[in-house]
Parts: structure tokens; C-alpha cells; sequence
């Protein structure tokens, strides 16, 4: 309920053009052109290129998702409502 209460748009930086597209449509008067600001000074912000082994042992991987089953969930409901607002912002462009 926070969430929906308390923010106009939380995104996540795995879904970067998703997240800014949203943030532009929402709120303009701190995030006109936020994209374009974005991808074209991508350079200058830090990117990690080093690689990481994701490999999880099934034990491992069944507790995490035992022990952090809310924060998973919340995650999913974050990415879901960010999803259905970006759908919102464009529904134009998905209509024949």
C-alpha cells in the first residue's frame, strides 16, 4: 500500500528505458527527455563490465527464495505496476 500511496513511479535500472520512459510521462517537470539525456552520455556514467558466475546451487537458490520470499514478491508487484504504466503512457502505439 506505500507503494501505491506514496510513489507516482518506482522503476528498476534492469529495465532502464522502461523506468525512464515512465519517469518522463509522470513526472515531466524532472524527467523531460530523461532518455535521451541517458543514452547519450552513457559513457559517462560507470557501467560493470565484470562478469559474475550466477551459478547457484539448486539448496542454495531454494533458500534464498525461501528467506527473501516478500522482497521477491514486492519486487514483482514493483516491476508489474511499472509494466502496466508504461502500457498506460503508450497505449497508442500498442493499439492496430
Amino acid at each position: 500500500m506505500n507503494i501505491e500511496r506514496e510513489y507516482s513511479v518506482v522503476g528498476s535500472w534492469e529495465d532502464t528505458n522502461v523506468t525512464l520512459a515512465v519517469l518522463e510521462a509522470y513526472i515531466p517537470r524532472f524527467f523531460t527527455k530523461a532518455r535521451q539525456v541517458y543514452y547519450n552520455k552513457t559513457e559517462k556514467f560507470t557501467i560493470n563490465n565484470v562478469s559474475h558466475d550466477t551459478h547457484l546451487d539448486e539448496d542454495v537458490e531454494a533458500y534464498l527464495r525461501a528467506s527473501f520470499s516478500f522482497e521477491i514478491e514486492l519486487y514483482q508487484f514493483i516491476k508489474q505496476r511499472l509494466y502496466k504504466q508504461y502500457i498506460a503512457v503508450h497505449k497508442d502505439e500498442f493499439s492496430p
